[in-house]
């Protein structure tokens, strides 16, 4: 468990880490920081640079093969990721519930000056993204109760300030098939979601699209970009690869009624 918190401990910018910097991260003692990242060295999971701090090793993402070819119908979905990014001009992401986040398995689109392209593995917050609010509108019953009750431990002053946001987006999510988020997780980026379902094995599955913000027009994610992208999913569940959660169904509560 102390090595997978050493890993986490590393952010997306890649940068390296030395031995104090982490053992102030995670409370450790700087011995006790050396013996866990020689282990993970050892096991290739971290690297050393010239300078002699730690950065994470290629060999973490044989970790993610297992998983992402678990997932063979994410394949299925990125033609009309692919033109659902082309049409908006902007960025497609697929996204599964794990935790108390998002994970992006699939990704499309890359316009030049894009201020920020998701890549798979990438994560990011439930209780205030679209794709989180698309997520948790899947969840219906006692299961919608307990997520809700991770996220606000968890995250008890982002939740407060966000929830009235959540629950609207939900709710919508329910009624519409389609949330929007202006900025809400990423401040330069507007984005708009649909839930697609449940897959055989259980992952809550959603479909994001992002433009940048200062190309983004209100009326369009309402009354073109959001449909659309509720018309897609509802597409893409006729492959019989999405059972229908509580969005699909128009029913579920709602983080007022479960609070």
């Amino acid at each position: 468990m102390r090595g997978i918190e050493i890993l986490q401990c590393f952010d997306s910018g890649g940068g390296a880490l030395g031995n104090a910097e982490i053992a102030r991260r995670l409370s450790l003692s700087r011995p006790t920081v050396s013996r866990l990242c020689k282990t993970l060295v050892h096991l290739g999971y971290l690297r050393r640079d010239t300078k002699g701090a730690f950065r994470l090793a290629p060999k973490l993402l044989a970790l993610n093969y297992p998983v992402l070819s678990a997932m063979p119908w994410r394949h299925e979905v990125l033609p009309p990721m692919r033109d659902l990014a082309a049409m908006c001009a902007g960025n497609a992401s697929l996204g599964v519930m794990s935790g108390d986040s998002f994970v992006h398995i699939q990704t499309a689109g890359s316009p030049p000056g894009w201020p920020h392209i998701p890549d798979i593995g990438q994560t990011g917050p439930l209780h205030r993204s679209a794709l989180g609010w698309a997520l948790l509108s899947l969840l219906e019953g006692a299961e919608f109760d307990a997520k809700t009750a991770e996220l606000r431990r968890l995250h008890p002053e982002e939740f407060a300030v966000f929830a009235e946001r959540t629950d609207a987006a939900i709710a919508r999510c329910r009624s519409d098939g389609f949330c929007v988020s202006y900025g809400d997780w990423r401040p330069n980026l507007v984005a708009a979601s649909t839930p697609l379902g449940r897959t055989d094995d259980g992952l809550c599955v959603a479909l994001a699209c992002a433009v940048p913000r200062y190309r983004a027009v209100a009326d369009y994610f309402e009354t073109d970009l959001g449909p659309r992208l509720a018309e897609a999913a509802e597409a893409i569940r006729l492959s019989g690869v999405f059972h229908s959660g509580a969005a699909a169904d128009r029913s579920g509560r709602t983080l007022a009624r479960s609070s």
